[in-house]
């Protein structure tokens, strides 16, 4: 497998999160003082509504990347071509429905939070520019998928990154203007617009490099057509009942508390995408290798990458429950810590959603798309009915969970299940896994409990900088020292590392003395 490709999938998928994670950070402080909150409230419920269009898109970017990335390692050149072409008339046909679908539900917003959008300074026009930007957004997830299936990853991170430059540094101008919200929709249309020109560009220079042409071919279109029978559904369902916790909350829950639910599980959904990037970029590499045959190297990459990506898991995890309170009040000001119960909800709802995250991209990736789309069929029933009782006669609480139990059962059991039925996860691998789990959790726990604990003890509470600081460095020292106490095979890859690092050091000194 290529090891640069490889890094520069990962520069991509962290670079992307990393950067968006940056924006937030910067942005949402800015949007609690410079937006009204009730607006703000109905902007990230209503914009949930308005999500609901990229349900047009059944999955276009996905599913090119894996079969575009799968013939390449194929060397069906001639199929690419077409391929590549199907792809394309299929986002152009996308994008005129995401934007009729955009209408219709701007017009039916109203009736569906049964509130009055003509009341909240500049909400109506802010939705209608985000019809436009998520429209293009759409075009720009295919031919993205495109340039990684190409396995070209490094023109696809450097302009997803710069876009995201682009959007913190209008949304920022625009805010201090006195846009308001207008100034969050204004931003992402710039920024899709751009992403778009930018990978078009990247990808007509991949095709002149390796001889390639957009080939539109009307029957092969019909073929590609019919891959998304499972995908849409899959999609449709999904991203309804993934959108409908914020609108339940909407309809049942006053704006204000549905901002401070936002602000509290924001930096969660930040270090979910953070760390779920990593099977993503994994998933443009196992394609390839799964058409040229490499089974052995798949299963190597899989067992290695995922003790990386469950450590990260375990880890961010632990260090939320520890520092939470602090880094919300630290971040947003005192009085917006939503509490312990719906915090704690939300951090085992980020664990096994990620373990299961890992293993459905990994199916994805080799070709198990039609299972993957009936799966996550019926999770988005199950959740989107559960959601609406929950929500309606519990709360905040009722909703976080059905989350948890749908990840559990879904997410964490049966796609581990079907990566296992599919030969690329052992029965050993599991095993080791779990009794290493049982192992490190506990302790974890307990070390994280012991350093709190005296951290709250000897530094006064008004210095909360201080204290999420040295709590945050101790509980890393501790976790680093445990892995690599308890797992062989972690400390064996960093002496790896470590001694090739200091090799190509001593080349690079005799070079210089010769020189």
């Amino acid at each position: 497998m290529n090891k640069k490709i490889l890094k520069w999938n990962f520069i991509f998928q962290y670079g992307y999160v990393i950067t968006n994670i940056i924006n937030a950070l910067i942005l949402l402080p800015l949007y609690l003082h410079k937006i009204d909150s009730a607006t703000l409230g109905l902007w990230l419920a209503t914009g949930n509504i308005l999500a609901w269009m990229t349900l047009a898109d059944p999955g276009v970017g996905d599913v090119l990347q894996q079969k575009i990335a799968q013939l390449y390692g194929q060397n069906e050149f001639s199929e690419i071509n077409k391929t590549i072409g199907s792809g394309i008339m299929t986002s152009a046909f996308i994008f005129g429905l995401s934007i009729i679908a955009g209408i219709v539900f701007y017009l039916l917003i109203g009736t569906i939070i049964d509130k009055d959008v003509s009341k909240y300074a500049g909400l109506q026009t802010a939705l209608m520019v985000s019809i436009i930007a998520t429209g293009l957004s759409l075009v720009s997830f295919s031919l993205s998928g495109i340039n990684q299936g190409l396995q070209n990853p490094v023109h696809v991170a450097i302009g997803s990154l710069s876009g995201n430059f682009i959007f913190l540094a209008v949304n920022v101008v625009l805010l201090f203007l006195g846009f308001g919200v207008i100034s969050i929709a204004i931003s992402n249309m710039l920024r899709a617009f751009y992403i778009n020109i930018y990978n078009y560009i990247a990808l007509r220079r991949v095709l002149h490099k390796h001889q390639l042409f957009i080939d539109f071919d009307v029957t092969h279109l019909k073929r590609f057509v019919k891959i998304f029978s499972f995908t849409s559904i899959s999609r449709i369902i999904g991203g309804f009942s993934a959108s409908l916790d914020m609108i339940v909350l909407a309809r049942f829950v006053a704006p204000t508390t549905i901002t401070l639910f936002e602000v509290n599980k924001r930096p969660i959904q930040m270090s979910q995408s953070l760390i779920g990037r990593h099977s993503v970029a994994l998933m443009p590499m196992i394609s390839h290798a799964n058409g040229k045959g490499n089974h052995r190297q798949i299963k190597s990459l899989i067992n290695t990458q995922f003790k990386y990506y469950y450590y990260a898991a375990i880890f961010i995890g632990l260090i939320f429950c520890i520092n939470y309170h602090t880094l919300i009040t630290l971040w947003t000001g005192p009085g917006k810590y939503i509490g312990n119960t719906i915090v704690f909800l939300l951090i085992a709802n980020f664990f096994f959603a990620q373990i299961g995250y890992f293993m459905a991209n990994i199916g994805y990736a080799l070709g198990d798309i039609k299972m993957n789309s009936y799966i996550n069929i019926c999770k988005g029933i199950i959740s989107g009915v559960l959601f609406y009782f929950s929500g309606k006669y519990f709360g905040i609480v009722g909703l976080i969970i059905v989350m948890v139990t749908v990840s559990v059962l879904v997410d964490f059991i049966f796609f581990s299940y079907r990566l296992h039925r599919l030969g690329f996860l052992s029965t050993a691998l599991v095993g080791n896994i779990l009794k290493r789990w049982l192992v490190v959790i506990p302790l974890a726990i307990l070390a994280g409990w012991l350093i709190s604990y005296a951290t709250d003890l000897f530094i006064p509470a008004q210095m909360r900088l201080v204290n999420l600081l040295i709590n945050g460095a101790c509980f890393t020292f501790f976790y680093i020292t445990m892995v690599l106490l308890t797992d062989g095979e972690i400390r064996s890859q960093l002496r790896h590392v470590l001694n090739k690092g200091l090799t190509k050091n001593m080349r690079t000194e005799k070079l210089t003395i010769k020189t």
